[in-house]
């Protein structure tokens, strides 16, 4: 090897090294995972996933369908709807499994669920045909309360899908407002400011999503995958977390409006005038003002 070769050697590896040293920081130099936790023992989310894999019957268009057809399809569904109330009383906690297999195996949950939310959608259609709002705004509230539950302990997919079925209830819940009578609008209210309080956040989901990657894709071989993904996808990825906090944001603001519409309602029907403001409501029908997941600011109440 001559000098002019050897010195080149060492400059290459003088301006590699820097490189090299990153590489392994970042593959190496990773913080302890946290322990797992088990879920409930016993779990209400195996007899939700149970309830939904029950439910039989055409109920996509809940929307168009008639009172007979309603009717029927409840009939049908009895046993799964009493099952998925009992198990919504109960703690819930996704069975996460650290394998390349699981979002595989776990989509027939979650359509599971998809099933579950619009049957008990359904419940409330055929109450609200039967003039019986205050037993649709149940229905809807435990489409809300099955959103909240299915994401406990779950990854980003439960969250996502557990916005999607808090969103489905929520309108509904809103197009019964003005039918409900005050104890039912100022119970409503405060069991989903007490369910929203309690929810799983986004950065809880993004620690479980991080902490279910680094488990599955363990090893050098794993390190280095998830390495790749996060230098190659990285705008990718954080375009898509992006639009995820914009979707739940935008949800957070509704459910928030929801409240304050709730309340508001229970407060006029009450007092024989609508509150001036949303801290009228305070702390007689809520425990306080909901405030905008971005800004921070109460939500301002806006008469229907």
């Amino acid at each position: 090897m001559t000098t002019k070769t050897r010195n080149w050697l060492i400059v290459l590896c003088i301006l590699a090294l820097p490189f090299v040293l990153f590489f392994g920081f970042l593959v190496f130099m990773e913080e302890p995972l946290p322990p797992v936790a088990p879920p409930p023992n016993p779990n209400g989310y195996d007899d939700l996933v149970k309830s939904g894999q029950m439910i039989k019957g055409d109920y996509g268009d809940y929307d168009k369908a008639s009172l007979i057809k309603l009717r029927a399809f409840v009939s049908t569904n009895t046993e799964a709807l009493a099952l998925a109330r009992s198990a919504l009383n109960n703690q819930c906690g996704v069975p996460v499994q650290f394998s390349k297999a699981y979002l595989t195996n776990h989509i027939q949950d979650m359509i599971a669920f998809r099933g579950l939310a619009q049957a008990l959608v359904c419940d409330g259609k055929l109450a609200e045909k039967e003039n019986r709002f205050s037993d649709a705004a149940n229905s809807y509230l435990d489409t809300v309360r099955l959103g909240t539950q299915i994401t406990r302990g779950g990854i980003l997919v439960d969250k996502m899908l557990g916005v999607a079925v808090v969103s489905l209830g929520e309108t509904q819940l809103e197009s019964v407002v003005t039918n409900l009578d005050a104890i039912t609008c100022r119970e409503t209210a405060v069991t989903l400011e007490t369910l929203f309080s309690q929810r799983q956040t986004w950065n809880q989901t993004m620690q479980q999503e991080n902490a279910w990657s680094r488990r599955t894709f363990s090893g050098i071989e794993g390190k280095t995958l998830r390495l790749y993904y996060k230098l190659v996808y990285y705008r990718t990825r954080e375009q898509n977390h992006q639009r995820a906090i914009d979707t739940i944001n935008s949800t957070q603001k509704k459910e928030n409006q929801l409240i304050i519409d709730l309340a508001a309602r229970a407060y006029e029907l009450d007092k024989g005038r609508p509150p001036a403001s949303a801290a009228d409501l305070v702390p007689e029908y809520l425990k306080a003002v909901p405030q905008d997941p971005i800004t921070g600011a109460n939500t301002i109440y806006s008469p229907r």
